[in-house]
């Protein structure tokens, strides 16, 4: 039996009452005449995808190696092979006579599987280069091998990389690259198109140290959309690598914008699905409609796509423009590449010219798991188990270096970031971890330091990945082994940690106690977190202290799996998150319900 108290009676009778008056209003209401459809001068389709990371053969469900097993089975999904026949086929439409047709890339290429580890920019022009973008922005991972890593990549393409808001003063070298511009100009029937480039700012942070500067998104895309505009040009597309929640940004406040195209943040977006809970940690999870429209303050509608991540999806715009450059109609729909689609043969037989080497590492058996190891996406959003065994990997390593003296080590945390771990291991029916899936997991081979911090630094930095796990640029999520952290969303920024305890290391018996602020403790962190990336400072300004360890995070990780040989971690709440609660919105919506009526009676009687 339903107890009704008297507040939720009130807020029953008071929705009972507005929905009757809602009835009685609809009826006599009379509809809007159709207003005929603006005469279409110009349409087209836009293909796109964005953070690749280097998923040129064919993965898994979960866009991690496709077994043999599966792939026999037709379980495999993307591959660079998958999205040249889409692109290909929607070009070859194109040319007897169909709609016009672009494809655009919005960044992230580099990194993500041992393919690249190994061949680095290479591999990534030379498959880039079969697809034949139109255009593509560059992602902060394209600076993984640092400038020098990235020139000539942007001298092999043949294609343009786009980019708005970088100051290159100091570095002439890509300043004067073949193929980096801040924009590009596109032509469908005659009709011109100009694609603008952005990159997030966060680069800054995310990458390592370089001498390349960034100027803020919106304000270096509306001076370039001018400088478009006085050419004559009054279709404008910004491709770009910020994040769903900045490409929104961008598309209310560029008002010379029509079209966001996006990466970064590997946003699933569908129009055919609920929106998922934002607690939600499946990185499949409908973070919106396809695409999500954005109105700006003059009125005009703007749709914002992005197509998830690993070339599971590409997605397919259809645009229709009046003869002043006003978008007039769109739609369109994320594309599955399953096993349905066909692969290129030419793309796999450039697969096959550098799987000699890979084939070196996947022979190369390093231990055996009994479970999935969760990694990726999921590990920027939460404990993961495969943050959780990186982590004690890098613990174990020093106490391989004997450093503790009388006790069992001198370093007894460590920290990874989320984005550090760029990948899971799905479970084969043999357990096996090889050489190959280990590279794809942590492929940036990062060493390891010892840094001395107060407490009062560590817990800065808890607070620290508290924050970021709410932002677009959400790898600095921090994974640890040491610790337990409880973080409660529903407190103010800057007050979410409500409990810390670090395990002991100057101790017979490892036990965990609260963390004092006073009190020096020795850390174990990459490179990449040591010199500030992701934000953080983990070094203290007096009498700073840090020591490189023997092994860097993947010798690390390989050592430790050689020990245990099996491995089968898993969570265990040493990241306890208390997410932010939603009061009274029932209320609200009887509120806010109510309200649309008392407007609506005013419009009608007065």
């Amino acid at each position: 039996m339903e107890l009704r108290t008297p507040k939720t009676m009130s807020v029953r009778s008071l929705f009972i009452g507005s929905c009757c008056l809602l009835a009685l209003l609809i009826h006599p209401v009379q509809p809007n005449p159709v207003v005929p459809l603006v005469d279409v001068a110009t349409e087209f389709i836009i293909l796109h995808n964005n953070d690749m990371h280097a998923r040129f053969e064919q993965t898994s469900v979960t866009s991690g190696t496709c077994s043999k097993e599966d792939a026999n089975t037709n379980k495999c999904y993307g591959g660079f092979a998958r999205v040249a026949f889409e692109v290909r086929k929607f070009r070859k439409e194109a040319q007897e006579g169909g709609t016009p047709v672009f494809y655009l890339n919005a960044g992230d290429t580099y990194t993500g599987t041992a393919w690249f580890t190994v061949y680095k920019d290479k591999i990534a022009s030379a498959f880039l280069n079969k697809l034949s973008p139109d255009a593509i922005s560059l992602g902060n991972h394209e600076f993984d091998q640092n400038v020098e890593g990235l020139v000539p990549f942007l001298n092999a393409v043949e294609f343009p990389v786009l980019a708005c808001n970088l100051n290159l003063t100091e570095v002439p070298e890509m300043a004067s690259a073949k193929q980096l511009a801040n924009s590009t100009i596109l032509e469908a029937n005659g009709v011109k198109i100009g694609v603008i480039g952005y990159l997030t700012p966060d680069t800054k942070v995310l990458a390592f140290r370089n001498n390349v500067e960034y100027e803020e998104e919106i304000v270096s895309i509306n001076a370039e959309a001018e400088r478009l505009k006085a050419q004559g040009i009054n279709i404008i597309v910004a491709l770009g690598h910020s994040g769903y929640l900045k490409d929104q940004e961008i598309a209310k406040n560029c008002p010379e914008v029509d079209i966001v195209i996006g990466g970064h943040s590997h946003t699933f977006l569908d129009a055919s699905q609920p929106v998922a809970d934002i607690t939600d940690s499946d990185p499949e999870a409908v973070r919106g409609p396809y695409p999500t429209t954005v109105v700006q303050p003059s009125g005009k509608k703007v749709p914002v796509v992005q197509a998830y991540a690993y070339t599971k999806y590409l997605g397919k715009i259809h645009v229709q423009f009046d003869a002043a450059g006003n978008l007039i109609e769109f739609d369109g729909a994320p594309i599955l590449l399953n096993a349905s689609v066909t692969q290129e043969q030419d793309l796999l037989d450039l697969l096959d010219e550098y799987r000699p080497k890979l084939e070196e590492l996947e022979n190369t058996i390093l231990g055996y798991t009994k479970v999935y190891l969760e990694g990726g996406n999921i590990c920027r959003m939460r404990e993961c188990n495969l943050g959780n065994l990186v982590t004690d990997a890098m613990i174990y390593s020093r106490v391989l270096e004997d450093k503790g003296g009388e006790f069992w080590t001198d370093a007894s945390i460590a920290f990874m970031q989320g984005g550090g771990i760029r990948g899971s291991v799905d479970k084969q029916a043999d357990g096996v971890i090889n050489g190959a899936t280990l590279l794809a997991v942590l492929p940036f081979e990062n060493n390891l330091y010892v840094t001395r911090i107060t407490g009062k630094t560590l817990l800065a930095a808890l607070e620290h990945s508290a924050d970021v796990r709410l932002q677009d640029s959400n790898g600095g999520f921090l994974q640890m082994s040491g610790l337990r952290v409880e973080y409660n969303y529903n407190n103010a920024q800057g007050k979410r940690v409500v409990s810390a305890q670090a395990l002991c290391s100057n101790c017979s018996v490892p036990t965990y106690k609260a963390i004092d602020e006073a009190v020096l403790y020795q850390v174990i962190v990459p490179q990449f977190l040591l010199e500030g990336g992701d934000g953080y400072d983990l070094t203290e300004e007096s009498d700073p202290y840090s020591e490189r360890m023997v092994r860097n995070d993947l010798n690390a990780t390989m050592e430790y799996l050689k020990q245990r040989h099996f491995v089968y971690p898993e969570i265990e709440e040493r990241i306890v998150i208390h997410e932010k609660t939603d009061i009274g919105s029932a209320s609200g919506f009887v509120a806010s319900l109510s309200l649309l009526l008392l407007s609506a009676l005013l419009t009608r009687f007065f």
